[in-house]
């Protein structure tokens, strides 16, 4: 009997999971054709650069070649080549003339047709979808229901559907293999498990610290036993050496990967809503109103960024909860980092969500506020922007639609303040997982 109801309740936890999935699905597909970021219209370029210098194509990934390459802007690709892979087999499907950019009376414009949005959208959805799915499986085991809540908040945060559905971008597609290699390492198949983390890094480099938390992790396993340790680091390094290997054809393009990987050099963030580090929003936003040099964080993250992992790696330590210490550990990139894009939000939203089960509630309070700032964020934002600005024919419907459901601020000071939240939100869970690390009772994974 007992049997008979365990099976009766799985099969209700499958059916409601369906539905989620199906409802989330819908919302997604709904608004995905009618929006896009500007980023979007770019991929579009670092597709057809891959198609013409397949071997040698980090040699003109660094914005110089922008207009010759027939990119709408001179944004560099500073990411691994997973990314360019599969957009070069988008472009290859949707064919020629999916992004048209020119001047005019009125400025330059630059537009997307909706089967280009909808081919690269429909990859971060889908990612979005493994993603609900993964932290289902991953959480099942504690409480059916549990699980399905989590799975619930992801899919259905106003965050997460923004960066994959409405704006653009692809962090959900790094997330996913990380995710699934933190499942195959949980379940002792711990070469495919680092394998797929390490190819999740070949995907967005943002994850490092995570990714550094299951390598320490595995350290602290496995220090006794060096052969096994071996093991774990070749997986994780195949996983992302691996999409590199197609350019040791022509190896003089991976010399360009360490400057392209650095990104832009530190400075003031503008937009300032666009960014949710609110040490570096207020700097900026001092700056700009008092003509005063506040550069000084901004030319030091590093320092604090590895102390903030620093910090991580001694809890983890004491902790022993890698689930805990992956969420803290994004934290701390987020913490510290200097331009905090909206996008890197998703991951931290899927890791704090993860490691809620782990705690106690005075902990879950606590590791739960840092996802109320990018919860807000796209509700706050003029959000319909994103549904003209790239598409030559809105549906202006759907336009008037957003702005009643959002609250179309514009002035930069709310933005810093929801930073600055997010900021001391992170700063807070740090500070409070820390002194439960001395106090070593709290965490029940």
């Amino acid at each position: 009997m007992r049997k008979l109801k365990l099976s009766q309740g799985k099969e209700r936890s499958f059916y409601i999971l369906l539905v989620i999935l199906l409802l989330s699905l819908s919302i997604r597909l709904y608004i995905a054709p009618h929006s896009t970021g500007s980023d979007i219209t770019q991929f579009y370029g670092f597709a057809g650069t891959m198609l013409h210098h397949p071997l040698d194509f980090y040699s003109y990934a660094d914005g110089e070649h922008w207009q010759e390459e027939g990119w709408p802007y001179n944004w560099p690709y500073v990411y691994g080549p997973v990314l360019a892979y599969l957009l070069a087999l988008l472009r290859i499907i949707v064919g020629e003339g999916a992004v048209k950019f020119f001047w005019d009376a009125s400025g330059y414009h630059v537009f997307a047709s909706r089967s280009w949005i909808m081919a690269v959208k429909s990859l971060f959805i889908l990612a979005d979808a493994g993603t609900g799915i993964l932290l289902y499986i991953l959480l099942r085991k504690k409480s059916e229901k549990l699980a399905l809540v989590v799975s619930s908040l992801y899919l259905f945060n106003p965050m997460v559907i923004y960066v994959s559905s409405v704006y653009g971008m692809f962090d959900g597609l790094a997330l996913l293999p990380f995710l699934l290699g933190l499942y195959f390492v949980e379940k002792g198949r711990k070469n495919l498990g680092y394998g797929l983390i390490g190819f999740g890094l070949a995907v967005k480099h943002t994850l490092i610290f995570p990714a550094l938390i299951v390598l320490w992790d595995e350290l602290l396993d496995s220090w006794k036993n060096p052969e096994a340790l071996k093991k774990s680091l070749r997986s994780f390094v195949a996983g992302i050496v691996i999409p590199f290997l197609p350019f040791l054809l022509k190896p003089s393009s991976l010399l360009e990967i360490p400057d392209l990987l650095q990104g832009m050099k530190p400075d003031y963030t503008y937009p300032i809503a666009y960014n949710l580090n609110g040490i570096v929003s207020l700097l900026t936003f001092i700056h700009e109103i008092g003509n005063l040099d506040t550069l000084f964080y901004m030319k030091h993250w590093v320092i604090f960024s590895v102390l903030a992992l620093t910090v991580v790696l001694f809890i983890h330590y004491r902790l022993r909860n890698l689930r805990v210490s992956i969420a803290l550990a994004y934290a701390a990139f987020l913490l510290t980092y200097w331009r905090v894009n909206t996008q890197y939000t998703l991951p931290l939203i899927a890791f704090l969500l993860l490691a809620l089960p782990e705690l106690d509630w005075p902990s879950r309070v606590v590791m739960f506020l840092p996802i109320i700032p990018p919860t807000i964020w796209p509700i706050a934002f003029p959000t319909s922007f994103w549904f003209h600005v790239h598409i030559e024919h809105p549906n202006w419907d759907m336009v008037k639609m957003v702005d009643r459901l959002t609250f179309m601020i514009f002035e930069t000071g709310p933005f810093v303040v929801i930073s600055v939240l997010f900021t001391l939100s992170l700063f807070a869970l740090m500070v409070w997982m820390l002194a439960i690390s001395f106090e070593l009772r709290r965490c029940n994974g």
